[in-house]
């Protein structure tokens, strides 16, 4: 029977850029996580729950890279906020090119879709400098001009939640 890894055992585990899965008891995996990750805080070491008797630990971006990128991150939310504000505006308004972007919108967020360039900005309707995390690193994916943020990004969504959290945005 799976048992729960220790912290040492997860540490010790881990590399950059390939994730630790171990067993767990069934429906035991997001209490195990929620101990892990508090045993780990401060260090650059997170666990998620893909499944119901899975963890698997990432080793996110250390802190001396998010301060290397945080230059480009901080262009990347200028940028991804400026035209979020333009595009919801127009949208609302009535006015947006329909011939440049497509746009569809989906509960509290539009996706806007640049048919000539493949760029895509998901914005909060109502507060446009909302900035999710799998939204902000699809812009920058999607434009290919921030190679720091996104080289820092190994691990996605959980790299980029990182970069956030460093940069102290929510």
């Amino acid at each position: 029977m799976p048992q729960e890894p220790s912290s040492e055992t997860v540490r010790r585990a881990v590399t950059r850029g390939r994730g630790a899965r171990f067993d767990v008891p069934e429906g035991k995996a997001s209490a195990i996580a929620r101990k892990l990750n508090q045993r780990l805080v401060g260090e650059d070491v997170h666990v998620i729950v893909p499944g119901p008797a899975t963890i698997t630990a990432l080793q996110l971006v250390s802190a001396e890279d998010a301060r290397r990128t945080r230059p480009e991150l901080e262009t990347l939310l200028a940028d991804f906020r400026g035209l979020a504000h333009t595009l919801i505006k127009q949208f609302n308004q009535g006015t947006l090119d329909e011939e440049v972007w497509w746009a569809f919108e989906h509960g509290e967020h539009c996706c806007f879709e640049n048919l000539e360039t493949g760029l895509i900005v998901e914005a909060h309707t109502d507060f446009p400098d909302t900035v999710d995390p799998y939204f902000l690193l699809r812009f920058a994916e999607t434009t290919g001009r921030y190679p720091d943020v996104l080289s820092a990004c190994v691990h996605g969504f959980h790299d980029m939640c990182r970069l956030l959290e460093m940069a102290g945005v929510s």
